[in-house]
């Protein structure tokens, strides 16, 4: 009798502990809300289903736990990778650039110059006999292998040898944002994942930073340069620096993580798949958003995770707590 009114006892205290806690986090974030402040409006959404593929821009989207959501597709879903499961992006192939994926309700049509559309499936029953262990980075990652013709198409069409397009099916290894090692530190916390990013699943970035870069520019460069996920306008240039938290629309809630250092994948024009000659504007970036803690790398945006998910759309009001 004892035990069972113990067991009892314990498992009333916890129920208890868990309202509380509940109750308590709700509160907060009422808090958190009542300090937040108005920094403009969206006037962008960009989805990537395969990484380093041409993007999408959607008038909105569901904000998930590792990206955003366009139907049955998510951001940086499938990956390119060599038969040895290594990863291949825009630094290995420029003809990347090129390959423009349309989503559509139950599949994924990719169209390249030259080339057939190629069509796959997007919700692919999970096949472990199909599954292969791929790299992204230093992560090691699942994948499931969309089969010869995808594999066929886009070896032919970036003229490299056994490529495989790999899809991360539910219930395959997601990558823990805790992973990636950063010298100024990993602001990520237990449980932040994304699948095939370079790091998180959201990159947050404005016009008016965009702006700021161009008038040093000889060339203005477009935003797609920069591949954000969400693109916001109504603050001053790099203002995104000094956000802790974002709120977009009526829920969705992202913590900012920290700013994103740029490389070579900046001066890449999509349309040309050529680099710039001058290295634009990665080394005019250079000259005004390089800060000692990040090294040599220039800042232009921030990486974001989502807290709360939620719908989020073009034009949605967009709210900051402040550092």
């Amino acid at each position: 009798m004892g035990d069972k009114h113990t067991e009892a006892t314990v498992f009333a205290a916890l129920v208890v502990g868990a309202v509380a806690k509940l109750a308590f986090g709700s509160i907060t974030r009422r808090n958190r809300r009542r300090m937040m402040v108005h920094v403009g409006r969206v006037t962008q959404l960009n989805c990537y289903p395969v990484k380093s593929c041409r993007g999408t821009s959607v008038d909105s989207g569901y904000c998930t736990a590792v990206g955003l959501q366009i139907g049955k597709v998510t951001d940086r879903h499938w990956l390119v990778a060599r038969s040895n499961g290594d990863f291949i992006t825009q630094r290995q192939s420029l003809r990347m650039a090129l390959v423009q994926v349309t989503i559509n309700e139950n599949d994924l049509t990719f169209n390249a110059p030259g080339m057939p559309a190629l069509t796959i499936p997007v919700d692919m029953v999970p096949d472990r006999s199909k599954v292969t262990k791929c790299r992204v980075w230093e992560d090691r990652l699942e994948g499931m292998d969309c089969g010869d013709d995808a594999a066929f198409w886009f070896s032919t069409f970036l003229q490299m040898p056994n490529l495989r397009l790999l899809f991360s099916a539910p219930g395959l290894q997601r990558r823990e944002l805790t992973w990636t090692n950063k010298p100024w530190g990993n602001p990520a916390l237990p449980g932040d994942q994304s699948v095939f990013s370079d790091y998180c699943g959201y990159l947050v970035a404005t016009e008016e930073s965009l702006a700021f870069v161009n008038d040093h520019l000889k060339s203005p460069v477009p935003m797609k340069r920069f591949r954000p996920s969400i693109v916001i306008s109504g603050s001053p240039a790099f203002d995104e620096d000094n956000w802790q938290e974002i709120q977009i629309g009526g829920s969705a809630t992202f913590r900012m993580l920290d700013p994103c250092t740029r490389c070579i994948m900046t001066t890449i024009d999509e349309d040309l798949a050529e680099r710039d000659p001058n290295s634009e504007p990665l080394e005019t970036l250079r000259t005004l958003r390089c800060f000692p803690e990040y090294g040599k790398a220039p800042l232009f945006g921030v990486n974001a995770t989502i807290d709360i998910p939620g719908v989020i759309r073009v034009g949605d009001p967009v709210y900051a707590l402040r550092k």
